[in-house]
């Protein structure tokens, strides 16, 4: 992912369970549920809608807590991981760092594996679809 040296943060949860991914990554009820629900209180409350928007133009009583985990997180087993970060580098273009971000870790293992897989499994993957050199441990 080297591209151009943009850099783009994205919330991200792998799990081995495609199911058990989104259950823990998109439900209300969650841990980024939980982090959403906080942030946007906070600057939605505040007059800041926007950061949450799905679209330039979308008019604020959309802007929701399960449209914000629909369309700000990605969660799923490696393959739908791979498929949906190479999706969303084609609806953005290309860029050079993608920020892994995690949220209120409710299940420290599940946390922890998360990142394993997308270090061992998900960027590698990631990368050859790319053609990108694999980086050096």
């Amino acid at each position: 992912m080297n591209g151009s040296g943009w850099r783009v943060a994205k919330s991200i949860f792998v799990a081995d369970d495609h199911a058990a991914a989104l259950r823990y990554a998109k439900s209300a009820d969650g841990p980024y549920g939980f982090y959403f629900r906080n942030i946007m209180t906070k600057l939605v409350g505040n007059g800041r809608p926007e950061l949450f928007r799905a679209w330039r133009d979308q008019p604020d009583d959309q802007v929701t807590l399960e449209q914000s985990l629909d369309t700000q997180v990605i969660a799923g087993d490696v393959n739908s991981v791979v498929d949906q970060i190479l999706a969303f580098r084609e609806e953005i273009g290309e860029f050079g760092t993608l920020l892994y971000t995690s949220h209120d870790w409710m299940d420290p293992q599940a946390d922890r594996r998360s990142m394993e897989l997308m270090a061992s499994e998900v960027m590698p993957r990631v990368n050859e679809a790319l053609g990108e050199p694999a980086v050096a441990e």
